[in-house]
C-alpha cells in the first residue's frame, strides 16, 4: 500500500553555487554522498542537485517538511546496479517506522539546468 508520495525539482545552477559553501555541504549531505557527488567530475554539481530534489522529495512523501530531524539523516546513494537507494536515520527512521514504512522508493534525474526526484513510500 502507498502512504506517500512526494516529487521536486532544483536549478542545477542554485545548488551549484550552494555546494561552494562547506556549511551548506555539511549540513544537507552525508559524508557518503559528498564522496559519491564529488567523484562524477563535471556532472557533480548535478549529482548534488539530484540528491537535494530526492531529500525534498521525501520530505514530502512523510507530509511533514523539515519539521524534525535534519538532511543528514536522509541518504540517497546508488546500489551496485547504480538505482538510487534511500536510507533513513535517527528522527527519519523512527518516523518511517511509526508510519508503518517499509520501503521507501526514489527516482533522480537530471539535465544540465535542472535536477528532479520522485519518491514513493510503501507500507504492508
Amino acid at each position: 500500500m502507498v502512504t506517500g508520495i512526494g516529487m521536486d525539482i532544483v536549478e542545477v545552477a542554485r545548488v551549484d553555487k550552494a555546494v561552494a559553501r562547506d556549511s551548506f555541504v555539511s549540513r544537507v549531505f552525508t559524508p557518503a554522498e559528498i564522496a559519491y557527488c564529488r567523484s562524477r567530475g563535471q556532472q557533480a554539481g548535478q549529482s548534488f542537485a539530484a540528491r537535494f530534489a530526492g531529500k525534498e522529495a521525501v520530505l514530502k512523501a512523510f507530509g511533514t517538511g523539515l519539521r524534525g530531524g535534519s538532511l543528514t539523516e536522509i541518504e540517497i546513494l546508488p546500489d551496485d546496479l547504480g538505482c538510487p537507494q534511500v536510507g533513513l536515520t535517527g528522527f527519519f527512521a523512527d518516523f518511517a517506522q511509526k508510519k508503518g514504512v517499509k520501503k521507501v522508493w526514489i527516482s533522480l534525474t537530471h539535465t544540465k539546468e535542472y535536477a528532479a526526484a520522485q519518491c514513493v513510500m510503501e507500507a504492508e
